[in-house]
């Protein structure tokens, strides 16, 4: 069983080390809360993600509260959402201060460029282990998630749907297609 000190120092260390706001994030969150520590699997991985989006307030502090919840109650969800939240405020206090100043510098510009590649490549790998958890079941393409994948992300594109519009469609078009019998 996780105590409170390892789980508000896992979601401190979470906090210190995820770039690129929530959605790179989720990279990082899978990394240590289903492959390395083991405290949830895929499949709650996936739906915590999705409450976490469709709810208020940013999907990092969300998903904390949510897995500290799963984990440790009430007192869990504020000791992973303070893990989580501590480092963003100290780095954004810090950056405020001693580093707004240079920010147009090269060096400055050079290391976020790399900073954020590599938020994409954390993106990208969350996204193609999520992709093949979701969309192959049973050693098998799920046709109907890859539909309403394909459907929802034309509709993104093309609409500007809101998040929280493209989560509820794809739950019901789901549940739609299951009460069918499909």
């Amino acid at each position: 069983m996780v105590s409170y000190l390892e789980l508000f120092l896992e979601f401190l260390k979470i906090g210190f080390i995820m770039f690129g706001g929530g959605y790179g994030g989720i990279g990082v969150y899978y990394r240590v809360l289903v492959e390395d520590k083991k405290w949830i699997g895929e499949e709650e991985f996936l739906s915590i993600i999705g409450i976490a989006e469709s709810t208020p307030g940013p999907i990092a502090i969300n998903t904390a509260t949510w897995v500290g919840y799963v984990l440790k109650g009430v007192p869990g969800s504020i000791v992973a959402t303070l893990g989580v939240v501590l480092p963003c405020y100290v780095v954004i206090l810090g950056t405020v201060m001693f580093l707004r100043p240079y920010m147009e510098h090269w060096v400055a510009k050079a290391v976020f460029r790399g900073i954020n590649a590599a938020v994409l490549a954390i993106i990208l790998y969350a996204l193609i282990r999520l992709a093949s958890s979701t969309l192959i079941k049973s050693g098998s393409l799920d046709w109907v998630s890859i539909l309403i994948l394909i459907i929802l992300a034309i509709l993104m594109l093309t609409l500007r749907l809101h998040p929280v519009v493209v989560i509820a469609s794809a739950a019901l078009i789901s549940l739609l297609v299951k009460l069918l019998g499909f």
